[in-house]
């Protein structure tokens, strides 16, 4: 769900929290078993954002010698990364690279890392990205894409709409994005470990918003629904939209959305 705000960074420092306590626990403890046999450890986060994989990821993994390399399309979020390193004694270097990784995948050499990671970002990716991105990777030990938004949302209480602006939102998903070609939507999970699984071992965990009760972050995912349906002159909507933004306003709302954390490991 990158695409939300255009990667408005307030958006990416609100829903980070809620991101956190949602990524898969137990691909964790799969990448910091792997990892214990490495002296040295080489992490490219793509995608990168405000740094909250980053920050998320550099505590998690238990290891020293963390070498970080931060990539993104935006200026703006890379230095707002950079404004909120937390830097720790586990980490022994940070680089900041502005790349567009959907033009440029071709050029990039990722054979300098031993894990590839990123999140919230594949399903806004073009179908052709993902062989690309997997033959650039065929070898790399690790790759780990947290919180693919997998089709399924739902907000309490049930309104007769729900379903209707389920299937909007979803094919909003695998419309054109920045680059002008569609996106893969929910289908990014099943995609990518379509390809990874001839070279890798593959997971894929739930990784859910489960109940979210904040205002501010139902808020801004209901600023998104109303883009789509004004996009789509979809007006008979709008009751949805006011019934939503009504429970929220009144603390009588909450919303889950289902999400992938997807794991691959050399073989």
């Amino acid at each position: 769900l990158l695409i939300m705000h255009k990667f408005e960074n307030s958006w990416m420092f609100q829903r980070e929290k809620i991101d956190n306590i949602s990524k898969n626990k137990f691909i964790i403890i799969k990448i910091n078993s792997y990892l214990k046999t490495l002296d040295q450890i080489r992490i490219i986060d793509l995608g990168t954002g405000t740094g909250s994989n980053f920050r998320y990821l550099s505590k998690k993994i238990k290891f020293k010698n963390q070498t970080w390399t931060l990539m993104d399309i935006s200026k703006s979020s890379l230095n707002e990364a950079k404004k909120n390193i937390i830097a720790n004694s586990k980490i022994k270097k940070i680089n900041l690279k502005k790349i567009d990784i959907i033009k440029n995948i071709q050029q990039h050499k990722f054979n300098d890392y031993d894990l590839v990671t990123g999140s919230a970002f594949l399903d806004i990716m073009p179908f052709n990205w993902f062989k690309k991105f997997y033959l650039k990777n065929k070898n790399t030990k690790l790759v780990y894409f947290s919180i693919n938004y997998d089709g399924y949302f739902k907000f309490y209480p049930q309104h007769k709409l729900d379903r209707d602006i389920l299937e909007l939102f979803n094919d909003d998903q695998k419309s054109k994005k920045n680059n002008k070609t569609n996106a893969v939507g929910p289908d990014c999970s099943e995609i990518i470990k379509s390809y990874f699984l001839e070279t890798h071992k593959c997971y894929l965990f739930n990784s859910n918003w489960s109940n979210v009760k904040n205002k501010n972050f139902q808020l801004m995912f209901l600023d998104f629904c109303e883009s789509i349906i004004l996009k789509n002159k979809k007006t008979n909507l709008f009751d949805w939209l006011e019934f939503r933004k009504h429970n929220v306003i009144n603390n009588k709302s909450k919303l889950s959305v289902n999400n992938k954390d997807f794991l691959a490991i050399k073989i």
